[in-house]
């Protein structure tokens, strides 16, 4: 196997989804809120990015908006278009609580990503936006490969700093009151509702930068790499690396990537014994999330709605 490769590939998405699982870490961990659909505001950012990056449409494109933007601009557009998507879609979701909170997010997510196959004139339907715009990739000495995994740890370690400062401030513990206790912070004067609406769009923007750097990394933005595998595979990070933990969610996700690009690397000697292992791995990712449904403390969250009521 390919070490170096499979190690700065490791950095690569596992940075970018370690962004994702902070973000779910802020969400959930330390606002109190089951988000199953965060993948949706990861492709926001994606497409976003392919969008205002892409050039006018020709020949056989069937999306109507292609903006030729430059990369940064775009980057920020997707950050936008997140933060939009999650004022939009948290507006009714957040007056949720518990697993009808979780259901309802899990479905906006599957309701976007039918909207992305069947809207052709937005993202090319099932096709997608291909040869989505890079930097420009003359680094002089360093590989383009290197530059992705650095651009992308770096976003990853922002993100960590930003929250971890959010959560060690007053705000942070304001936070942790509403999760443990939401009517006793009520009973204490916190703007619960207000609290949670603020963390629901915070953590949004990172997730729509990340998914224009995916964007950028596989140069595509097609339905099928925003299904709901990444978001239990983020749930599954989450868990795996201990909640309530800005370095356990960074652990868990570099983990859990690094054990995928290790099963997709390895040398197999057949064809068939490759499918096996496959399989085997969505089996284990599968097991995983059962668990993850299993011991999270959803009862004691429902106890919390009904307390509230």
């Amino acid at each position: 196997m390919n070490w170096p490769q499979i190690i700065v590939t490791v950095v690569t998405l596992g940075s970018i989804f370690g962004v994702v699982t902070l973000s779910l870490n802020l969400q959930h961990a330390r606002g109190g809120m089951i988000n199953f659909g965060i993948v949706a505001y990861f492709a926001v950012g994606a497409y976003a990015y392919a969008i205002f990056t892409q050039p006018a449409p020709q020949g056989l494109d069937q999306y109507k908006f292609g903006f030729g933007w430059p990369w940064p601009v775009a980057l920020v557009a997707a950050a936008a278009a997140a933060l939009l998507f999650a004022a939009i879609t948290g507006w009714p979701t957040l007056r949720l609580r518990g697993e009808y909170l979780a259901l309802t997010t899990f479905a906006f997510a599957e309701v976007f990503h039918s909207f992305l196959l069947n809207e052709r004139r937005i993202g090319n339907g099932t096709v997608g936006l291909a040869n989505v715009k890079r930097p420009i990739s003359d680094w002089g000495p360093i590989e383009e490969k290197y530059v992705f995994a650095g651009a992308a740890a770096l976003l990853m370690i922002a993100t960590l700093l930003v929250f971890r400062r959010l959560l060690r401030a007053p705000y942070g513990r304001a936070l942790d009151a509403i999760r443990d206790d939401e009517v006793a912070a009520l009973a204490a004067g916190k703007p619960v509702q207000r609290m949670r609406r603020q963390v629901f769009l915070i953590s949004a923007i990172p997730v729509g930068i990340a998914g224009g750097l995916y964007a950028m990394f596989t140069t595509l933005a097609q339905p099928s790499l925003f299904t709901a595998e990444v978001t239990f595979i983020v749930w599954i990070a989450l868990v795996l690396g201990g909640e309530r933990s800005v370095y356990g969610a960074v652990a868990g996700t570099l983990g859990l990537i690094f054990f995928e690009e290790v099963v997709r690397a390895w040398p197999f000697e057949t064809v068939r014994s490759a499918q096996i292992a496959a399989s085997a791995e969505h089996i284990v990712t599968g097991l995983l999330f059962i668990a993850v449904l299993r011991f999270q403390p959803f009862d004691r969250i429902a106890e919390r709605v009904k307390a509230t009521r």
